[in-house]
């Protein structure tokens, strides 16, 4: 495990779980970017977890050691499943482990499953996260949201959190709207439910000793930093400011806004390796060739996909996408600059840029 004190540091920034993003090559790029963001694994089904081959396993849940603070999301109902699961995650030296009670999937949160639908089983999360941490010796989370279909009320959520934390669990992330399991889908249900921060203030003040991590609907530092700040509520009776901040698709659409967290937040130097997008793809490439036999056989698709947002706003951002999302060329492709295939299309979009705007590959991004 890594340094404890770093999941305690008040406040913190968390990059969200997010299938087929939050793999290891896109924590590797988080990591430019930012030293002290905590850190999350894809959402993991437990019963997926315990049946499935070593080999699977590893490649799931493979770390490296920069990439502490980091938490890995389980997802399931029943506790003896989730401890198994628990027991392998513990072997690898997650941090943290999350209960996944939010996600609005229908493949999830049906009934008898799990997600968001669990807001409507308090009891069973409540139980399974105290036989997880008695059995782990872990610290163990909660990802939820304001509310399910029509149980959207503050009492709702607020008894969820009263019950729930009989079990021990010290820190609530909530993504701020209800989730609605029937009628929209899970793209919808990341816009459609309006966003309601105040209650998530509300919680903070009402349980002052239990820590709070806001999620949902950030789109620019200023929003972040205005949440941490307790800005983003009308309420003159707010005293207690939130523990956190998560972010979920601004970290990847927009991944240079990340360059400078570690200052504004952390209160600590920049990483050098984000200086500016020339320096920042550089190291990224490096990266790639340096673990060339753990990626040769990843789709080149998989291994870009965390870079397609540097240029977010910049001119020529289009074409520089365009460049790493021609992976049909991908096959014959050579290029001088590189030393692996995969980091050589890389070079080549970096390149790209340089003809069509090198002001914004090097002007400085903190």
């Amino acid at each position: 495990m890594g340094n404890p004190g770093l999941l305690d540091y008040k406040p913190s920034l968390h990059v969200a779980p997010m299938l087929d993003v939050t793999y290891l090559q896109f924590r590797q790029f988080m990591r430019l970017l930012t030293k002290r963001t905590h850190l999350w694994t894809e959402m993991f089904v437990g019963s997926a977890l315990i049946n499935a081959p070593e080999e699977a396993v590893h490649k799931w849940l493979k770390f490296d050691p920069n990439e502490h603070p980091i938490v890995a999301q389980l997802g399931g109902n029943c506790s003896e499943t989730l401890i198994e699961a628990g027991k392998i995650v513990k072997q690898f030296g997650y941090d943290e482990i999350n209960i996944n009670a939010g996600c609005p999937s229908p493949r999830v949160s049906g009934k008898g499953c799990f997600g968001a639908y669990l807001m409507k089983e308090k009891e069973l999360v409540r139980d399974i996260v105290h036989k997880m941490m008695r059995q782990l010796d872990m610290r163990v989370t909660v990802k939820t949201r304001l509310g399910v279909d029509e149980c959207d009320s503050y009492d709702f959520v607020k008894d969820f959190v009263s019950t729930v934390a009989q079990s021990g669990c010290d820190h609530f992330i909530i993504h701020a709207r209800k989730a609605w399991l029937r009628g929209i889908n899970p793209k919808q249900n990341r816009t459609v439910p309006p966003l309601q921060y105040e209650k998530v203030y509300r919680l903070q003040q009402d349980f002052p000793d239990i820590k709070f991590t806001i999620n949902g609907g950030f789109k620019t530092m200023d929003d972040i930093l205005g949440a941490i700040n307790s800005e983003n509520t009308d309420d003159q009776n707010i005293s207690h400011k939130l523990d956190g901040v998560m972010i979920g698709r601004l970290a990847y659409e927009n991944p240079c806004i990340l360059a400078n967290v570690d200052k504004l937040i952390y209160g600590e130097d920049n990483p050098p390796t984000c200086a500016t997008r020339r320096i920042l793809l550089e190291n990224y490439a490096k990266y790639i060739d340096e673990t060339e036999e753990e990626n040769r056989d990843m789709n080149i698709a998989m291994i870009v996909k965390p870079i397609l947002g540097v240029f977010h706003g910049e001119q020529g951002s289009k074409f520089y996408r365009q460049s790493l999302s021609n992976t049909y060329e991908y096959g014959d492709f050579e290029y001088p600059s590189g030393d692996s295939k995969h980091s050589m299309f890389i070079h080549q979009a970096i390149d790209l840029m340089d003809r069509i705007n090198p002001e914004a590959l090097d002007k400085p991004l903190f």
